[in-house]
Parts: C-alpha cells; structure tokens; sequence
C-alpha cells in the first residue's frame, strides 16, 4: 500500500536554494534506486530553517512507511554531506495517510 509521508525537520546551517537543489536532486537519487520510494517532493522556509520532506512510501503499514522515509530523507540528507544525529526528534514532526485518501484534499468542491 502507498502511503503520504510528510516529514517536517529543523535545518541547522547554510539553507539555500543551492542547498535545497542538491537535497531535491539526491532526493531523486534515492527515488531513482529505490521502487519503495515516489514523488518526493520538498517546501522550506529560509526564515526558520524547516523544511518539509514528502513523498510517498510503499508499505505493509504506517511504521514501515515512516521507517522507509526516515531512511529516504536521512540518505538525501548525507548524500549532500549533511549530518543526522537526533534531526528526526529535534523539533520535527511527520504525518503519514495512505495515498489514495490524501487525494481528496484536492477534489473539486
């Protein structure tokens, strides 16, 4: 099953365009590599440093799938030298909905 994983996480460092280009572009590495993985996409606020991972995830449930985009985001994340320790629980949050229902949030009224 296909599940929307969005992963909210606090960036400490050089946020940029450029930094973003690269997570984006490893993003798509890892979506590339690997058929769990779809449609990442990612939002951020260069004013606070939090960006917004999502994408969906193909898994037996919702622990699999927030396991498999843990690993998605931490391996984008190294990919472009940046480091991990404790970002998942430091001021981040994520949500997770199997993919079909997040389709009707965007339904014509």
């Amino acid at each position: 099953m296909g599940y929307l994983v969005s992963q909210v996480i606090a960036y400490i460092g050089d946020l940029t365009d450029e930094r973003l280009d690269k997570l984006m572009s490893a993003l798509l590495d890892v979506e590339a590599g690997d058929n769990a993985i779809s449609d990442p996409d990612i939002a951020a606020s260069l004013a606070n440093g939090y960006v917004d991972v999502q994408m969906i995830a193909q898994a037996a449930d919702l622990a699999e799938a927030a396991t498999k985009a843990l690993c998605a985001v931490r391996t984008a994340i190294h990919a472009i030298g940046g480091a991990t320790p404790g970002w998942e629980t430091s001021k981040g949050t994520m949500r997770i909905e199997p993919a079909e229902e997040s389709e009707r949030l965007f339904a014509d009224a």
